[in-house]
């Protein structure tokens, strides 16, 4: 198999996700050619593995985002996939909202032109370095098996996946019950027969959170049997998407970009997005559920363990609506906290050259590069200070490939 040691590769994307392929099947069909000096480097043996595990724990039906976007630069392109193999009915309305299954196969179909083009390869990146004097390849990209590469142009498409947001009061909860009190990312709800409960009660599970996962979850576990009771900080919000529509359109982006203090470009983004939202479809079967429990505007007081109970002890929860006795599990849906610092291959290349950030996210000029380093750019959750609430979303890898293409294209075209 070819790998990437000692080559110099003009474009190299980190990242093999919803961003990063989506970067990389753009740039090929625009660019046929593109093959010859491109790589996505991934942790992750194939590509968009994360996101087909990430779904599949979450029980995941459909997709909040409408059939235009998706991984293709052709906007009808799951839609005519789903007309040619009788799947329409996988098209839910009224936005023709594509199901998981179906969004999966159509990205398999489409995943052949990045294996035929071998520009896939799985290299956990270490360390990334910078040395403007390097000449034509100045970053150097070393692996974890300190294997290293160099490249003329990165592309950071990494999510917040790695950055788990624990709120405070649970950590010392977590701390004393770790297999009973978990992040929604560590936690699959095809596991729920495995739990142990106490077997002359019927046990619940408590889910903690407002948003899309947190109701998924709920939804996904009530079908399979089980209690579950949903708290929330507030009541919860219905919304068809994660933020209106207009913050797809030039005129509200050109407004965001108007607005020249990054601070107020975040907060923002935190008033559009919020807290987290739930579709309407899932809140109206959260509340017809005969196993749900809904507890809004509730916060959660204490947590301690149960009288002994074989094979292993129920927790108990004391809430501002009472208590909660019986709980096997508690699935913190409370996100994610993206920031910078978290990924450890940047540690070196922010220390030496001071990326400026607020709240976590860098600062990126008008072509989505990180300053001041020059060739080094962000796609997805990294990028929302420049593309808006919208940047994370899979309508975001349009965006910002409509800006990354004017300073990329150059590279292979100097490359050829």
């Amino acid at each position: 198999m070819k790998t990437l040691a000692h080559r110099n590769i003009p474009i190299t994307i980190i990242g093999g996700g919803i961003h990063g392929v989506s970067i990389a099947l753009r740039l090929l069909r625009e660019v046929p050619r593109a093959a010859e000096h491109l790589a996505i480097v991934d942790r992750h043996p194939r590509p968009l593995l994360a996101w087909r595990r990430k779904t599949e724990r979450q029980g995941m039906t459909f997709l909040r985002s409408p059939a235009v976007h998706h991984i293709t630069p052709d906007a009808l392109g799951i839609v005519a996939y789903a007309e040619r193999h009788n799947r329409t009915s996988e098209l839910a309305p009224p936005y023709s909202q594509p199901s998981t299954q179906l969004f999966w196969d159509f990205c398999n179909a489409a995943l052949p032109e990045i294996a035929a083009r071998r520009v896939y390869y799985p290299f956990e990146v270490a360390k990334l370095r910078w040395d403007k004097g390097a000449g034509r390849f100045p970053f150097r990209l070393i692996s974890m098996d300190n294997e290293g590469f160099r490249s003329r142009c990165v592309i950071l498409a990494i999510g917040a996946d790695d950055c788990i947001y624990m709120p405070p009061e649970f950590a010392a909860w977590q701390r004393q019950w770790p297999d009973k009190i978990l992040h929604a990312s560590q936690f699959s709800v095809t596991c729920i027969d495995k739990f142990e409960t106490c077997p002359d009660k019927k046990s619940k599970i408590v889910i903690v959170g407002g948003g899309l996962t947190a109701g998924t979850l709920a939804q996904s576990l009530s079908e399979r049997g089980q209690a579950v009771v949903l708290i929330a900080r507030k009541q919860l919000k219905e919304e068809q998407f994660d933020f209106p529509p207009v913050w797809l359109g030039p005129k509200a982006l050109a407004e965001f970009a108007s607005e020249l203090d990054f601070q107020r470009r975040y907060e923002t983004i935190q008033q559009v997005r919020g807290e987290g939202s739930i579709t309407p479809g899932i809140v109206e079967a959260l509340r017809n559920a005969p196993n749900i429990d809904i507890y809004p505007e509730t916060c959660i007081r204490n947590i301690v363990a149960m009288g002994e109970c074989k094979p292993a002890q129920g927790l108990q929860i004391e809430t501002t609506r009472g208590l909660i006795a019986n709980v096997s599990r508690i699935i913190l849906a409370t996100g994610y906290q993206f920031t910078l610092r978290h990924y450890g291959f940047l540690k070196e290349l922010m220390a030496q050259h001071q990326i400026p950030l607020v709240c976590g996210l860098p600062q990126l000029d008008n072509d989505l590069q990180l300053q001041p380093i020059e060739n080094l750019f962000g796609s997805g959750t990294i990028a929302q200070l420049q593309l808006g609430p919208a940047a994370g979303n899979i309508a975001g890898a349009s965006l910002a490939y409509e800006r990354l293409r004017e300073k990329i294209l150059p590279q292979i075209l100097r490359a050829a």
